[in-house]
């Protein structure tokens, strides 16, 4: 499975690719040094608007991309047509947006005490950060991802 480093300009890709189930760090207070030596020993492959974090990605031979769209549907089908891969969804293995962790499958009765009132009634799937306990499940903002993803097949 691939895995990312967005710069710190792509919060919003860095959201979406984490909940296509891909493993994507989000570049906050790392310096670009950082980054890059992160990228280059675990093979993640940098996302940035920046031509010199790209130039420097390529005189390090770490694979980047340099996307220049500020569109989600945009960058994403960037991302697909230069790497060549299918985008599946829902993902076989879900990601926290927040923190990056795994999510593993909850019971409704075990998070029950830890969603907002009234969710249990229209959701019956769960998830939980393995990293930072947050808890999902397949709300309405789900629809407006389903048709990012349309846009972009």
């Amino acid at each position: 499975m691939l895995k990312f480093y967005t710069d710190s300009m792509f919060g919003k890709l860095t959201r979406f690719l984490r909940f296509l189930g891909f493993d994507t760090l989000y570049r906050r207070n790392e310096s670009v040094e950082e980054m890059l030596e992160e990228s280059k020993q675990n093979e993640r492959i940098v996302l940035s608007s920046s031509q010199s974090v790209s130039s420097s990605c390529k005189k390090q031979q770490i694979q980047s991309i340099h996307l220049t769209s500020t569109d989600i549907s945009d960058q994403l089908k960037d991302i697909k047509a230069i790497l060549d891969i299918t985008i599946n969804f829902p993902p076989d293995n879900l990601r926290c947006s927040v923190c990056n962790g795994s999510l593993a499958s909850r019971n409704k009765s075990e998070v029950v005490d830890r969603i907002p009132e009234g969710t249990a009634k229209h959701y019956d799937d769960y998830w939980e950060c393995n990293s930072c306990s947050k808890i999902f499940w397949l709300g309405s903002h789900w629809e407006d991802i389903k048709k990012t993803i349309e846009e972009i097949r």
